[in-house]
């Protein structure tokens, strides 16, 4: 008897880990690469970004980010790279957009870039890649 109630208690706190498992430890765990500064920059700085759900904004080399958000709401704030790959945004002209930072991963599985915020979920799916800024943001 203790050695089945051993085991179901076992059984539990396998299935507990498991289930609390955020998106960086499942990207991390599909050998996605966690991307350098020099990396972040090269995606972000004098480009278009459009993101899976619907955002697109233009990264300006001197630190501001102007663009629409997924219901056409025209934004703007700055951005920044820390040392160690972090972009980071700031100052937006919109209340519902905090000021946050966030790794850069890319990953193997989807070929896609995924920005993953302090608690470990993805934020943010980067889906094109325009170089400047064609939509005159």
């Amino acid at each position: 008897m203790k050695k089945l109630l051993f085991l179901l208690i076992a059984f539990i706190l396998a299935f507990g880990v498991t289930a609390c498992k955020t998106d960086e430890s499942a990207i991390r765990d599909a050998s996605s690469l966690l991307l350098s500064a020099k990396e972040v920059k090269d995606i972000f700085a004098g480009n278009t970004i459009t993101s899976a759900d619907g955002n697109t904004y233009y990264f300006d080399r001197s630190g501001l980010v102007t663009g629409k958000g997924a219901y056409g709401d025209k934004n703007r704030g700055n951005w920044n790279i820390t040392p160690e790959g972090q972009i980071c945004f700031s100052n937006w002209n919109a209340n519902f957009a905090p000021s946050a930072c966030y790794k850069v991963f890319f990953d193997n599985n989807s070929q896609q870039r995924k920005l993953v915020d302090i608690n470990g979920n993805v934020k943010y799916v980067i889906i094109n890649i325009l170089t400047g800024n064609p939509n005159n943001f």
